[in-house]
């Protein structure tokens, strides 16, 4: 059988932490023009990935998140929206 990796709840907390931290820090690279927007949901994705989330319906929710800002017209809008679910999900410095 292959390595299988189990992981506790309080792990698995943490991970989603630090998924809407990666989330943060390339939204504020691709604020200042340090990134495009492919490589921003590429790099996401391969970061979610990492942590091996079998299935979750809002695994890439943080991706559709910075699609959404990403692809609007009115930025000021979804950055406050996006800054919002932040704010509820990691504690900002």
């Amino acid at each position: 059988m292959g390595n299988i990796r189990k992981y506790s709840e309080n792990d698995r907390i943490y991970h989603r932490e630090l998924i809407w931290q990666n989330a943060y820090n390339l939204f504020n690279l691709y604020n200042d023009e340090k990134i495009s927007d492919k490589c921003i949901i590429n790099s996401q994705k391969q970061f979610i990935n990492k942590f091996d989330f079998s299935k979750g319906r809002n695994k890439y929710h943080s991706i559709k998140l910075l699609e959404q800002y990403i692809k609007t017209k009115n930025k000021e809008l979804a950055k406050q929206t996006f800054l919002n679910h932040i704010i509820k999900k990691i504690k900002l410095d």
